[in-house]
């Protein structure tokens, strides 16, 4: 039988299937609740089986009755019997009739979400379902993902992936996290504000500048870019749709970071650096000595409330080694303290503030936060109840330790906040692949010498921390998806792991590829995403821009795993061509074919990037000029070449300079300059490019 993904708590095949049929008569008998919409739901729930259609308590030979009840029973032996009240349900497949019970909407369309994954398309046309009996309930009350509706947008980048959707896109991504049971998005917005913004209309992502190429008459087109949701706002519509599935909408933004254009325009407001330092990252964070800036945030909060979203999550900068020294702020923050204790004392009174701004607006709205994520990573218990008593008391948590701590520190956070109050984990690895410059990094083993790397953050370290949180019985679990295309495991994981299973990450790739992609290519796609070797173009020693997400130089000890990469090369990319081509003949399935155009071209890449590797390495050893010079030569037309297939696929691409810091998340343009820089001295360029704005408050690393 087929995989179920997430797996139920408990469930028994049968040996038969029911009748064939071509859709499904809901029978209401068995409601009490006359206002849940069940056909509205179910509607939603078969977004992808548009032949199969749908009746209400009309009785034919071609519609199998699928009998519902708003009552649970069994509940007595339940382990969480508030969460089985809440989400779960019961699902019994005959011959002739489904049944299905749930107390709560959540219960139904967790029902529906699986009960789909059991069809069965006949060759002769109609669908049959396995005969099963199911009772199921998650061990995670909140089971969230973090998705990017604006990243840095305006600081470091445009745009891309899911930051580039609209309206139809967003629908098609939010119904297969429904699938898999996912019930909330936090949607990050960073940068220029993806929204109307009358008030300060300067700060919207909006008429925003910017290069892109033109394969047409192969040139640089400088066009307006302006976010869809400005250009034709879909916010509320989605809101709608997704809250009739059961999921809530947060908004994840910076608290006092990148909020919006006003730090980016308005250089004067700024935090002020320290006079001798050498820090470049003032460009985001407003000082809050001044008046107006107060006013802004204020007002930025009010208006994405209005929005309607659910709640909202702050992200404390990371950056803890200077804080703003203007006068004010020295004053009122600084007194005594280390850049992070000021940081921290400047935060707390601006969370307070802002946590009244918005419940005036919104009493319901939840407010979370992600802060105190700077060195040293394990902190004192009376740290952490002097932080527990800094905020309000209701505020929940968005980032507990996970990573580069011993396994005592998380349990300490459980007990001095509750784990009520614990929503989410370091479970970060797919914002960090989101860096690589639309490069595959899902594995461990997708890295050169992985065990050396400062950054422990791939999956298996997501999966361990979602086991780890059931085990605490804490409140939710939030799993990155910073990059859609591509990454699809990594949501199956956080579907997987946050419903409740605690088995082996070997047998959960398994399980959920074949899940989804069926038996017979779940070989061909994970070969491909476990055998990938992703070598950034940063890892070149020539290379000078700090990017601690890889900070392993390629070198003479590398050259063997480079070579067997590029022997299994053509393999790889056969099976990517094959897998490729049976999805598109699938359709259910289709929606995964830009998923492996993606990898595709990342792995397209990663060939070209291989002989720029091999060829860094003979530039280091090379013993005369001429020959350092052959190198380099080789070096800037593979770069070409690398860029060249990014530039024909994305659309954002260029540096972002607008903040005075210039950055990009493709190392093209660094590489260039200081390969150029060694070639023709004479016309030096010393103006550094960085690698990702995100990058610069983790140098820690």
């Amino acid at each position: 039988m087929r995989a179920l993904l997430p797996e139920p708590k408990s469930f028994q095949y049968g040996e038969g299937t029911t009748n064939r049929f071509q859709g499904f008569n809901l029978v209401t008998i068995g409601l009490t609740n006359s206002e849940l919409e069940v056909k509205e739901i179910a509607d939603k729930k078969l977004w992808n089986y548009q032949d199969i259609t749908l009746q209400v308590d009309t009785a034919d030979s071609t519609h199998l009755d699928i009998i519902l009840y708003d009552r649970l029973s069994g509940n007595e032996s339940i382990e969480q019997p508030e969460l089985f009240l809440l989400q779960g349900y019961t699902i019994k497949v005959e011959e002739a009739a489904v049944h299905i019970g749930f107390a709560h909407r959540d219960g139904y369309v967790n029902a529906l979400s699986t009960l789909k994954q059991l069809l069965q398309r006949q060759d002769d046309g109609g669908y049959v379902l396995s005969e099963i009996t199911i009772l199921d309930w998650p061990s995670i009350e909140k089971r969230s993902i973090s998705n990017t509706f604006a990243w840095y947008a305006g600081y470091g980048r445009i745009g891309f992936d899911m930051q580039l959707w609209g309206y139809e896109e967003w629908i098609e991504y939010l119904n297969i996290c429904s699938d898999l049971k996912i019930n909330q998005f936090n949607m990050c917005m960073y940068g220029y504000w993806p929204f109307q913004f009358d008030e300060y209309p300067e700060t919207m992502l909006q008429d925003y500048k910017m290069k892109v190429w033109n394969e047409e008459s192969s040139n640089w087109i400088e066009v307006a870019y302006t976010h869809p949701n400005i250009t034709e706002e879909f916010l509320s519509r989605l809101f709608d749709y997704g809250h009739q599935l059961g999921i809530d909408f947060y908004a994840y933004i910076g608290l006092n970071s990148y909020n919006g254009g006003y730090p980016s325009i308005n250089k004067d407001k700024r935090m002020v650096l320290p006079k001798d330092g050498k820090f470049v990252n003032d460009f985001d964070t407003l000082c809050l000595s001044k008046p107006e800036n107060i006013a802004y945030l204020k007002a930025s909060m009010r208006r994405i409330v209005q929005l309607g979203f659910d709640g909202i999550d702050f992200e404390e900068s990371e950056e803890s080694y200077w804080f703003c020294n203007c006068e004010g702020c020295g004053k009122t923050f600084m007194n005594n303290r280390t850049p992070a204790e000021a940081k921290h004392k400047a935060n707390f009174w601006l969370l307070n503030t802002l946590y009244t701004e918005i419940k005036d607006e919104n009493q319901d709205c939840v407010v979370g936060v992600r802060a105190w994520r700077e060195p040293p990573l394990e902190k004192s218990v009376s740290y952490l109840q002097d932080c527990k008593n800094n905020i309000p008391e209701d505020v929940v948590l968005f980032w507990a330790p996970g990573l580069y701590v011993s396994d005592d520190e998380f349990p300490k956070w459980v007990d001095v906040f509750g784990k009520e109050r614990i929503w989410a984990r370091d479970t970060e690895a797919n914002a960090v692949a989101a860096t690589m410059g639309r490069l595959m990094r899902i594995f461990k083993s997708n890295v050169i010498r992985a065990e050396e790397e400062t950054n422990h953050q791939y999956i298996e370290k997501d999966i361990d921390m979602h086991i780890d949180s059931v085990k605490h019985q804490v409140r939710g679990i939030n799993g990155y998806m910073f990059e859609w295309y591509g990454y699809f495991l990594n949501l199956y994981s956080h579907s997987y792991y946050g419903w409740g299973s605690d088995k082996g990450a070997e047998t959960f790739y398994r399980h959920s590829v074949e899940a989804v992609f069926g038996p017979e290519l779940v070989d061909d796609i994970l070969y491909v995403q476990q055998n990938m070797l992703t070598i950034h173009e940063s890892q070149l020693n020539i290379f000078p821009t700090e990017f601690p997400f890889l900070r392993n130089k390629v070198n003479e000890n590398d050259i063997p795993v480079i070579k067997q990469a590029i022997a299994d090369w053509p393999n790889i990319g056969a099976k990517i061509r094959k897998v490729k081509e049976e999805l598109r003949k699938d359709e259910q399935l289709k929606v995964y074919v830009k998923h492996f155009e993606k990898i595709e071209n990342s792995h397209e890449r990663n060939r070209i990037i291989y002989d720029l590797a091999l060829t860094s390495i003979a530039y280091d050893s090379a013993a005369t000029l001429d020959e350092k010079r052959k190198y380099l030569l080789e070096m800037d037309s593979l770069n070409e070449q690398d860029f060249s297939l990014v530039k024909q696929t994305y659309f954002d691409v260029n540096p972002v300079d607008e903040t005075g810091t210039p950055s990009c998340m493709y190392p093209y343009h660094e590489l260039k300059r200081v390969i150029h820089n060694e070639l023709y001295p004479d016309k030096r360029d010393d103006r550094q490019i960085f690698l990702g704005v995100e990058a610069l408050g983790w140098l820690w690393l």
